[in-house]
């Protein structure tokens, strides 16, 4: 067993304009670089090899369109200042079907969310980022990416991230979801 990280990563288009937000922060705050993503399941740990069971979980899932349901902030690490985004059905599908692979896993609560920084920072930084931000209305997730640090469990080593393996997700169809 190892521990990883599920991402979903959007459309090339999409994650070029996501970087270039997190990178402008990352270099106006002095906080670190990341990828962004979609956290499908965070710290899983997962049996080795599961490479045959994600891909064929990633042929059988369309290409997600995710909408920006506004942007937030919190306290912790992971979620210092992000945007919601919508719960579409074949995300929702898509983790149960990973949790029922690792069913040793325990299911934690699931808030689909595009960070933009993590850093610890006071309230009102927080609330000065969003203010400066204007996001677009959708974002194409295509691909799953396995994630871990370099260092087993040490995630908040956010810069020694690596993507292991990735597959594209089923392009033949595509999920478009209305505003929710």
């Amino acid at each position: 067993m190892q521990e990883v990280s599920l991402w979903l990563v959007p459309q090339p288009e999409d994650a070029a304009y996501l970087q270039g937000i997190i990178d402008q922060l990352a270099e106006k705050y002095q906080a670190p670089r990341f990828r962004p993503h979609v956290t499908l399941a965070g710290r899983l740990q997962v049996s080795v090899p599961y490479q045959a069971s994600l891909s064929e979980l990633a042929v059988a899932t369309p290409i997600l369109q995710l909408h920006n349901q506004g942007l937030d902030h919190s306290t912790a690490l992971f979620r210092t200042v992000y945007i919601r985004t919508s719960l579409a059905d074949s995300l929702v599908t898509l983790r149960e079907q990973v949790y029922e692979l690792w069913p040793e896993n325990a299911v934690k609560p699931f808030m689909p969310h595009i960070s933009l920084i993590y850093k610890e920072m006071a309230s009102s930084e927080r609330q000065l980022i969003i203010q400066s931000l204007r996001i677009k209305e959708t974002f194409i997730f295509d691909t799953l990416a396995v994630v871990r640090p370099q260092q087993p469990g040490e995630w908040t080593a956010v810069e020694t991230w690596r993507t292991l393996d990735q597959w594209n997700l089923n392009h033949q169809t595509a999920e478009v979801n209305p505003l929710s």
